[in-house]
């Protein structure tokens, strides 16, 4: 598709920011990461916006977005892991709470307990089916798409993730999938470092997760939340929300706290 033709230092300015990251709130406790999102399907604006704030789905997104929630299985499953690992952390149970509402009222809110981001700002394969040459072919720094990914590893997009980590320091960072571990550790400022491994396997499935940690934080490579090999499991989701946990107290999920729910006490300091 003919369009503007940006420069190298333009779109990398462009990719330095919150573009293609579904957002919530970067100074909560947990962090989602994607190697890349999968709604990209137009190509590129005329005039390139670097994004400085993080979206969010507030209450407009959600009730412009009510009915298509229910088909979003990714989302969901987040919502499953970050509900059962608030149970532990909030109540001591070992349970896998109420995901569902968890998905409707606060999964990726402005103030919430969670950001979802991605390490790459463009879709490879777009949601809308739309091949990568007829969204981007007139960019030749987009292509091929190797050239895109590199401008990524290399460039602004990688630093600014780093950055975002080292600034804001959440206390776990969940990578889905673990063919992309290499891109993940770089992202995040993490080469060079020691892992462990550690098995989950709350039944009579097994998943690998290997962790990172640095300045306090600590990065989980697992599988993706679909596939036959991923957690794609009731099951394996919980075991996955119990295992973060672990970093995790009542304070960090009450950043907005619900003060309609007797169940939770306050956090000192922190008013309702």
């Amino acid at each position: 598709m003919e369009g503007h033709v940006f420069t190298r230092e333009q779109l990398d300015a462009y990719f330095a920011s919150y573009v293609g990251m579904t957002g919530g709130n970067p100074a909560a406790a947990v962090w989602f990461c994607d190697a890349m999102p999968v709604a990209d399907g137009r190509p590129l604006e005329p005039v390139l916006a670097p994004l400085t704030a993080a979206p969010a789905w507030d209450a407009d997104f959600r009730r412009r977005h009510a009915r298509d929630m229910a088909k979003w299985q990714s989302h969901q499953r987040i919502a499953r892991i970050m509900a059962a690992a608030r149970e532990v952390a909030l109540f001591g149970r070992d349970d896998s709470g109420d995901w569902q509402r968890y998905l409707a009222e606060y999964l990726y809110r402005p103030r919430g307990w969670e950001f979802k981001l991605s390490l790459f700002p463009l879709a490879v394969r777009a949601e809308s089916g739309l091949p990568w040459k007829y969204l981007h072919g007139a960019q030749p720094e987009l292509n091929p798409k190797s050239r895109y990914l590199a401008l990524c590893q290399e460039g602004g997009r990688f630093r600014f993730i780093a950055g975002l980590r080292r600034r804001l320091r959440p206390k776990v960072v969940v990578c889905l999938g673990e063919r992309h571990e290499a891109d993940y550790v770089h992202a995040f400022g993490m080469r060079g470092l020691p892992c462990a491994t550690h098995t989950l396997q709350p039944a009579d499935q097994a998943r690998v997760l290997r962790v990172y940690a640095d300045q306090g934080t600590h990065l989980v490579i697992c599988p993706a939340v679909a596939g036959v090999d991923g957690l794609a499991s009731d099951v394996l989701l919980n075991a996955m929300g119990r295992f973060i946990s672990q970093w995790l107290t009542l304070a960090d999920f009450q950043a907005r706290p619900d003060a309609h729910d007797p169940r939770v006490r306050q956090a000192p300091g922190i008013a309702a």
